[in-house]
């Protein structure tokens, strides 16, 4: 019996959104894992429109969830730290909602920390 994929997809998301996200839920159903079991809201940034908000973590406290959080939106992946991974050619939505997706999986989320960066 075949699997079918809720669709996740929100028409108002923009493109580069609307594509990691597509690609971030059907690996975790893969894993047989529920994209919405990982808290995801749409959000709204001044400087970066809309984007989407979820936990790197599911089955924990409101505190950690937020603690290892992940916004994307149109320019790339803004991590806790206010960096970002920016979308480019050599960096697309897909390559990298497959990197957030090998985190979700062996549940250790990204941390984006670098003790030489700052």
């Amino acid at each position: 019996m075949a699997k079918i994929l809720r669709k996740v997809s929100n028409p108002k998301l923009p493109d580069n959104v609307a594509v990691f996200q597509d690609h971030l839920a059907l690996g975790l159903e893969c894993f047989d894992l529920d994209w919405f079991d990982f808290r995801p809201h749409t959000c709204e940034n001044k400087d970066y429109g809309t984007g989407i908000l979820f936990s790197q973590l599911k089955d924990v406290s409101e505190e950690f969830a937020a603690e290892f959080s992940i916004i994307v939106s149109n320019e790339g992946l803004h991590l806790p730290n206010q960096k970002i991974l920016q979308f480019s050619n050599e960096q697309p939505p897909t390559k990298l909602a497959l990197l957030v997706l090998s985190a979700m999986v062996s549940h250790e989320p990204l941390n984006f920390e670098c003790p030489h960066c700052d």
